[in-house]
């Protein structure tokens, strides 16, 4: 995927619906964008590689529904939360490590950058698949 520090075509609408702290990346089709500039390690690319096969051939259909559908935003969101942590349990054999990296993808999915659709228990458990 291409990396690009620029926001995404549908910014505005974006920021109309969550609260952002301008550290958020985007994926658009083959697209990341990365305002914020931040490094992306493999995890998060993979995350964005989720959205981008999400996504298929209608990225401004999936983002409308993304932004409109609490319920299909979580499960887009877990299945690429999952992969995220996948791919990270791959580089990081340290069980702590890995453990502290559920815990913070928990806080993530259950914040309000996504509309804290769950607990951070509830989404780490979904997670991890148990």
């Amino acid at each position: 995927m291409k990396i690009v520090k620029e926001f995404p075509p549908i910014y505005d609408k974006i920021k109309e619906k969550f609260t952002l702290s301008g550290r958020e990346i985007f994926a658009w089709g083959d697209i990341i964008y990365n305002p914020g500039g931040g490094e992306l390690g493999p995890e998060l690319v993979a995350h964005e590689e989720v959205h981008k096969k999400q996504q298929g051939d209608d990225i401004e259909g999936w983002w409308e529904k993304y932004l409109a559908d609490d319920n299909f935003r979580f499960k887009q969101e877990l299945e690429a939360h999952q992969m995220e942590y996948k791919e990270f349990c791959k580089l990081n054999k340290d069980r702590n490590i890995r453990h502290r990296y559920l815990v913070y993808l928990g806080g993530r999915l259950s914040s309000p950058v996504y509309g804290s659709m769950v607990s951070q228990m509830e989404a780490i458990k979904s997670i991890r698949g148990k």
